[in-house]
């Protein structure tokens, strides 16, 4: 009788780890791109940075739509986390500041032209500057020819209301154009 216990309990828990390594492999895969192109179709993606079990990145959708989404790896893989995707008009972006897109609560991001003549500062600290076109796949030729000229800056920390924005001349330092940062 006790045997029969044991070995029930023993199958109990052999079946409930058998569900939980099936749902664990669902929606995991062996690299964080595939994770996104399975989460939604038609992405563009733009690979940022990958650390410590975690990847980020911009994408194209429709080249009508810009975004950001960030990817984890689990025991079982990469799976895909939040993702934010914002309309967006590519001929109204200028020389100026513009939208600012929110991903999450540490991830501030919008698109320049003529990156590689300025710099963005969130409160004192430099945003990184990424020209779209050069970390653009190879497949997408039309989309690099139509993005060519723009450039996405980021920021990745914890924000507070209230931060200012600067968009600077990078030779001389001169403030193009500034905005308030307001959550």
């Amino acid at each position: 009788m006790k045997k029969r216990g044991v070995l029930s309990f023993a199958g109990t828990i052999l079946l409930l780890l058998a569900v939980w390594m099936m749902v664990g492999k669902a929606g995991a895969y062996d690299e964080p791109g595939e994770a996104l192109h399975a989460t939604e179709e038609g992405l563009t993606l733009i690979p940022v940075q990958q650390v410590d079990g975690e990847a980020l990145f911009f994408f194209i959708k429709d080249d009508r739509h810009f975004g950001a989404a960030k990817v984890q790896k689990g025991i079982f893989g990469w799976k895909a986390g939040m993702m934010s995707m914002n309309p967006l008009d590519r001929e109204r972006i200028g020389e100026e500041l513009n939208r600012l897109f929110v991903h999450g609560y540490d991830l501030v991001y919008s698109l320049v032209r003529k990156g590689d003549e300025r710099s963005v500062k969130v409160g004192d600290e430099k945003a990184t500057m990424l020209n779209v076109k050069s970390l653009l796949p190879e497949e997408s030729e039309w989309i690099k020819l139509r993005w060519k000229d723009l450039y996405v800056w980021y920021i990745e920390k914890p924000f507070h209301s209230d931060n200012e924005i600067k968009l600077l001349h990078k030779p001389d330092g001169e403030v193009i154009d500034s905005m308030v940062f307001k959550r």
